[in-house]
């Protein structure tokens, strides 16, 4: 992998890109156990019609990382955190990112609460399963770690506070239109910030 640091990349995708296991989407919708075809009908109609709407997009950068005993410094946020340091286990490198399916799914799941509540929760759950789905696609293929080898504001003992910094940070208004409201939550809702530990091979 070519050398990132200092440099914030933009990524986008096709929905396609993504392999939604249905098992997940059942978990997200809260009926992880239901075997009624009618339901993994609903979930794949509610899959297609979510993946025309989302727009898989993401942005991160290669960062240094110094500890101070438990406190983490980013260069733009230092946090004190002992399940941050065992994560990263000491390492002086590390990716930060933010990453979004879009406003299309909070603006399918409004609709359908309306017109159709079940409809809404299961688009909900295809939604969280696809934001998981792309993250896990991020670590993957772009930072080459295992999937899900990421650590989140309000992981453990990590402050949600270090949210908003890493928005800030990689300008995730302007390159990926993700923001937050005054209460902590991302908007599109469907995203994620997080850190993910430097493979010393990458």
């Amino acid at each position: 992998m070519v050398d990132l640091m200092n440099r914030i990349e933009t990524i986008s995708r096709d929905f396609s890109c993504l392999c939604v296991p249905q098992k997940d989407i059942l978990l997200y919708s809260g009926c992880r156990n239901c075997e009624d075809p009618r339901l993994h009908s609903l979930c794949a109609e509610c899959m297609e019609e979510l993946s025309d709407s989302a727009n898989l997009k993401a942005v991160y950068a290669e960062i240094n990382v110094n500890f101070e005993g438990n406190t983490a410094d980013f260069g733009f946020y230092k946090a004190e955190s002992r399940s941050l340091k065992t994560f990263l286990a000491d390492c002086n490198k590390a990716y930060v990112f933010a990453a979004t399916i879009g406003i299309g799914a909070d603006r399918l799941i409004n609709k359908y609460s309306t017109l159709s509540p079940a409809k809404a929760v299961v688009i909900d759950g295809c939604a969280t399963a696809a934001i998981e789905c792309w993250c896990d696609h991020l670590c993957r293929e772009v930072f080459r770690v295992p999937e899900q080898e990421r650590f989140s504001p309000g992981y453990g003992d990590l402050p949600l506070d270090m949210q908003p910094r890493i928005l800030s940070y990689l300008d995730a208004g302007l390159n990926i239109g993700l923001s937050m409201t005054e209460s902590m939550l991302l908007t599109p809702t469907k995203s994620v910030t997080a850190i993910v530990k430097k493979r010393t091979d990458s």
